[in-house]
């Protein structure tokens, strides 16, 4: 029987990264393929992968940091490559999906399981596309690198029993700008603290407006990073990571509309999640 082969590309930001790979690892397991991820740095996450994560502990799932020369075999076919990769790609795998096909596919209850069976498959996502059956502990396979992990553990020693974590997306975020304007979250901090006034907050927002905004209004009981969102440098990234752990340790949280990091951080705690929206 052919060996199956699942070749990926996760496509996007960290939280984006990180569905389409929980997902690939499961397909990957549930099919008995070989899992190939291959690691673009981009304005997108200017980041390598062993910059943030431990290795896979399984031994079918592989993860390299792209080369030149995987721009030519393993990118995404686009415009800014002039589609040059889709050529190779033809003759490389059985099959190929491409990030603008996956969500119809989703919504469409395609069978990831037997496009993936027995093949040599190409996959490039930003969503989290397959979910077994069978219990699967959604990013449980990622594990913070060790220096990482360590300032995780500091900072959430500052938590109480009811600090809830608060994401604010702003930047270039059109859809979470206009459905979840800041004032939604405040009035909310405000509802909150009448109710149980031991009530603390973490934010994390890469907005330093709002930031000022809300420890203005709060003071001591918001505890946020120092520094400042930045997704083109390694250290950006890196703090993004603490961030994103940190929401997913507080008792619950809300979120901005269209924001995968929102949801991916109260995913990895399964911790109950709300997001702010207009008109609710």
């Amino acid at each position: 029987m052919k060996r199956s082969r699942i070749y990926l590309v996760p496509v996007g930001g960290l939280a984006n990264r990180m569905r389409a790979i929980d997902s690939a690892v499961a397909l990957s397991l549930k099919t008995h393929s070989e899992l190939r991820i291959v690691w673009f740095k981009d304005c997108g996450l200017n980041c390598r992968f062993d910059q943030l994560f431990e290795p896979f502990d399984i031994p079918t799932v592989t993860v390299v940091e792209a080369s030149k020369a995987d721009l030519f075999l393993y990118d995404r076919p686009r415009r800014k490559n002039f589609f040059i990769p889709r050529l190779p790609q033809k003759w490389l795998f059985d099959s190929c999906i491409y990030e603008a096909q996956v969500p119809k596919l989703v919504q469409g209850d395609f069978d990831f399981c037997r496009w993936a069976e027995n093949k040599t498959v190409y996959i490039a996502s930003f969503v989290q596309f397959y979910s077994p059956d069978t219990e699967w502990k959604p990013y449980a396979i990622f594990k913070p690198q060790p220096s990482l992990a360590g300032e995780i553990d500091a900072r959430r020693s500052r938590f109480g029993s009811n600090t809830i974590g608060i994401h604010i997306r702003r930047t270039d975020n059109a859809v979470s700008i206009a459905q979840s304007p800041t004032h939604l979250f405040i009035d909310r901090m405000e509802e909150e603290l009448r109710r149980n006034s031991d009530t603390t907050f973490y934010l994390a927002t890469d907005s330093e407006e709002d930031k000022r905004r809300i420890t203005r209004q709060f003071g001591d009981r918001v505890f946020f990073s120092a520094q400042k969102a930045d997704r083109n440098s390694v250290e950006g990234i890196r703090e993004a990571l603490v961030e994103l752990y940190l929401l997913s340790h507080t008792c619950r949280m809300w979120g901005s509309v269209y924001s995968s990091f929102s949801e991916t951080a109260a995913q990895i705690g399964n911790i109950p999640y709300e997001a702010m929206k207009k008109g609710e």
